[in-house]
């Protein structure tokens, strides 16, 4: 891409400055750039949260416990037993290595997600640089469109404008200059010879040279506030530490009572004690870090294809658990694309179909189609000829406006009309001088060649300073001497349209004989545009879908309380009253609080507000989203339980306070990360329901049988096969079950609600028990019928595999078993399924694995019993799952 022209003097600057660069490049800046982006910062990002390692500690835990049953066999002179435990061992370690190598290819590719690239001069030439890499002094090359990287001085600005929102709040552009100012400490957006990072060119080009990068800009300097804003525990990760310790105490006192239990009914001591290390490790699964990080990994996948980026795991789940979204109206509730949407000609109300920058829709007149002639020509002529934006097709098929969005939604306007600015500048308009914007005189005008050699004078500018230019106003291809009725019918027009919320542009022409006429006098009005960026189609659905989901959604905006009302009753927020933020800035926090029970729409208000907001939400007990996208956004981005940065508007300060990015803006993206967070939370507890309930069936099993006086139903080894084949291949493949019908009809959680509640502990309990006694049966019948202690421990392997197996279908859709298309929605069950079944039946026919597991091979009649004891299991569950009663509190 080829450099913008620029002064001779601005050239002398520049190859002054390079040859600094190449005489000494300043290698410590780099460094330490380097430094601030290293692997503690990535690992923050990536989201390695305290829960994922409380849960890998109890690997460690189980690893010991295995250790101690090695030795114990090694006492015993069970050689193959020993053995047989390290290999337990070993697929341990893998699963951990398997989780913690998913967690850095999800760093990698967080971090290729986030990398910015900037153009500068370097050995007096044009490249493209990734913009960790710029350092004080680089020259960058600034064009419409671009995002700055850095904090920089202008050496060349030619028409230059930018978007400071960010980091001072006022959405319109500012123009920009290289004159050195003439006095100091000046507030940040009177520095007009300065461009910052985070903030956008919208207009012209330029080279600046690069002052600051990183911690040292502006946007760096919000790092203290962040500092002092404390991240809280996700739900989460709260009620995970609560189950991590009560996993904990449960394997201990499994063990003890086991072990005296088992001396006390005159068991052999060693055999004992290795049963009840295997029980043990059996009530604190190895395989849960791995099938949480997983879960929460495929919820993160599929966000990111519906444009949602998770920043931090635990995130995915906490979504699910939101009860109020704040939201920003621009380019989140609505287009972010300004669209012409009513035109005003000398009494009659045009309205334009269509929205954003895609140039298709129709004028309708009264609900009929309009021609586009005469007046409404003349205007959309005049519209776009007065506008240097311009609209072009992305790499993505969308279409994109170079320039100020008000300006690009004329050219649309133009363009669905059948006049392309851009080729009737090629084919005789001829643009002869322009006099730019002027902020303080709102208003801007452009002479033009006309292909008939005429010259006209267009204009547009805010209707009240454009009325005062004009001598007349065009009717029906007539003139109308603008005498005080007319422009009190105009005037009144315009408070009509900017009654709707839309941004009123009067548009004016005058012919004249050459440039040196003056433009703002004896103008003809030509009509008045209403440009509003409109609602996004989805975002109404999206609220409503909200709103049954026991979701409430604010509105905070910077815009005016007339916009925000517009697009509030558009998206059917409530219409209560609109709170100014002049308002809130006098109101205690109580008043607030009391406020925000009914109040859903915020204008006005500064990233100030929006902390209070928050924090008065969550001393509420909310659990809270924000968005948000400048940098002063971060500290209520970091505050909020869920921070949402834009991904396209927004900074990176903001993103990097966030714990989810919008790659597309959109607040429908939102509610569908809310949605997958409730599947994410359903299928956590799907998993838990499962292996809680299988391993409880295990114990039970076992202290049942010791109770009785009976033989060990089972040995270790065979007890560390079920938990580690049958528990962990079924219980992964429920972190793919789709979401349940009515998931989002479903209230929020409450926040804090644990994992394990009573009537979560009821239904274990019950189902632990009939599993258990469906094995026993199993044991029993074969232990009475024959003398071979060996076959009667495999029917019990074999029936506990079964009943665990088939458990599954007690756990999906709701615990009901559905003989429909729900029962083969998820493919990775039916995978576990033949996988499971297919290493049980090598545990019981392969010679190699009867002599370590202690299993002989079953016959047709071992087999029925098998399968008729854990039918009765499954089918006494799902009845019971059929009234619910039985499992309230």
């Amino acid at each position: 891409m080829p450099a913008h022209p620029h002064t001779m003097e601005a050239d002398a600057i520049i190859a002054h400055l390079q040859t600094d660069l190449e005489n000494g490049l300043n290698s410590e800046q780099v460094q330490r750039r380097l430094a601030e982006h290293g692997e503690n910062k990535l690992q923050e990002q990536a989201g390695i949260s305290p829960w994922v390692i409380l849960l890998n500690q109890f690997r460690n835990i189980i690893t010991a416990l295995l250790l101690v049953a090695t030795a114990i066999s090694l006492l015993l002179g069970d050689y193959i037993e020993a053995v047989a435990i390290i290999a337990v061992i070993i697929l341990n370690a893998a699963f951990g290595f398997v989780t913690e190598y998913k967690a850095e290819q999800a760093m990698d590719a967080l971090k290729k997600m986030v990398t910015a690239t900037a153009k500068v001069v370097r050995d007096s030439k044009l490249q493209e640089i990734a913009a960790e890499q710029l350092v004080p002094g680089d020259i960058l090359v600034l064009e419409e469109g671009d995002r700055v990287t850095a904090d920089a001085r202008l050496v060349v600005a030619e028409n230059l404008a930018t978007v400071e929102a960010s980091l001072t709040g006022e959405s319109q552009p500012v123009n920009k200059k290289i004159d050195v100012l003439e006095q100091a400490n000046l507030p940040l957006g009177d520095r007009k010879n300065m461009v910052y990072m985070g903030t956008m060119v919208v207009r012209g080009n330029g080279h600046a040279v690069v002052t600051a990068t990183g911690s040292h800009t502006e946007i760096g300097g919000i790092s203290s506030l962040l500092e002092q804003t404390v991240s809280e525990e996700t739900p989460l990760e709260k009620r995970m530490a609560v189950l991590g310790r009560s996993l904990a105490g449960i394997s201990l006192v499994i063990a003890a009572v086991m072990v005296a239990v088992g001396i006390a009914m005159g068991h052999p001591v060693f055999e004992v004690l290795e049963t009840a290390i295997a029980l043990a490790i059996a009530a604190v699964p190895e395989g849960l870090p791995a099938v949480f990080t997983i879960t929460l990994a495929i919820g993160m996948a599929r966000m990111a294809r519906q444009n949602a980026i998770i920043r931090r795991l635990p995130a995915v789940e906490t979504l699910g658990s939101t009860t109020v979204i704040c939201t920003d109206k621009t380019g989140t509730l609505t287009e972010n694309a300004m669209t012409l949407e009513q035109i005003w000609l000398g009494g009659r109300l045009i309205s334009v179909t269509g929205s954003g920058y895609t140039p298709e829709g129709d004028f309708l007149d009264d609900g009929r189609k309009a021609e586009v002639q005469s007046d409404l020509a003349l205007f959309l002529q005049a519209g776009a000829l007065a506008s240097n934006a311009s609209i072009n097709k992305n790499e993505t098929g969308q279409w994109d406006v170079v320039g100020d969005p008000t300006e690009g939604a004329l050219v649309v306007a133009a363009l669905k009309g059948g006049f392309d600015p851009e080729t009737a500048r090629r084919s005789g308009y001829r643009e002869l001088k322009e006099i730019p914007f002027n902020s303080d005189e709102k208003r801007m005008a452009v002479y033009y060649s006309l292909p008939d050699g005429k010259i006209q004078v267009m204009a547009k500018g805010a209707p009240g300073v454009i009325l005062e230019s004009c001598a007349s106003l065009l009717k029906d291809g007539a003139l109308v001497p603008m005498d005080e009725q007319v422009r009190q019918q105009a005037l009144a027009a315009n408070e009509q349209i900017a009654h709707r919320g839309l941004r009123v542009l009067a548009v004016a022409y005058r012919p004249v004989q050459s440039i040196a006429e003056e433009p703002y006098r004896d103008l003809i009005l030509i009509g008045l545009a209403g440009i509003m960026d409109p609602p996004r189609e989805e975002a109404k659905q999206a609220i409503e879908e909200a709103t049954q989901a026991g979701i409430r959604t604010i509105m905070i905006t910077g815009d005016q309380p007339e916009t925000a009302q517009a697009i509030g009753k558009r998206l059917s927020l409530p219409q209560g009253d609109i709170i100014h933020g002049a308002a809130l800035h006098n109101m205690s926090k109580e008043q607030l609080t009391a406020e925000l029970a009914h109040t859903s729409i915020f204008a006005r208000v500064t990233p100030k507000d929006k902390l209070e907001i928050v924090d008065a939400l969550q001393d509420k007990g909310a659990i809270v989203a924000m968005t948000g996208d400048g940098v002063n956004d971060a500290p209520a981005l970091k505050e909020a339980d869920i921070g949402i940065a834009m991904g396209i508007q927004g900074t990176v300060v903001a993103k990097e306070a966030a714990d989810m990015v919008l790659a597309d803006d959109n607040f429908a993206t939102i509610i569908k990360a809310v949605k997958e967070g409730r599947v994410i939370f359903d299928n956590i507890s799907k998993f838990i329901h499962y292996l809680f309930s299988c391993n409880l069936s295990e114990i039970l099993f076992i202290f049942i049988t010791l109770l009785l006086g009976l033989p060990l139903p089972l040995v270790a080894l065979q007890i560390l096969w079920l938990n580690l084949v049958t528990d962990v291949f079924p219980a992964l493949s429920l972190g793919w079950e789709p979401a349940d019908k009515g998931i989002m009809k479903r209230p929020p959680r409450e926040p804090g609600q644990a994992i394990l509640t009573n009537r979560f502990k009821l239904r274990l309990l019950i189902q632990g028990i009939v599993l258990a006694l469906a094995t026993l049966a199993a044991y029993l019948y074969t232990l009475n019928t024959t003398d071979n202690l060996d076959k009667a421990r495999t029917v019990a392997f074999a029936t506990l595999a079964a009943v665990q197996l088939l458990h599954i279908f007690n756990v999906r859709n709701g615990g009901v078993l559905k003989l429909d298309r729900t029962l083969f929605n998820n493919s990775y069950v039916w995978g576990a399924i033949v996988l499971v079944l297919s290493l049980q039946t090598l545990a019981i026919y392969q010679p190699l694995l009867n002599r370590v597991l202690h299993t002989v091979p079953l016959d047709m009649g071992d087999l029925i019993i098998v399968i008729s004891t854990t039918l009765a299991a499954i089918l006494i569950i799902q009845v019971m799952n059929r009234f619910k009663f039985l499992y309230e509190r």
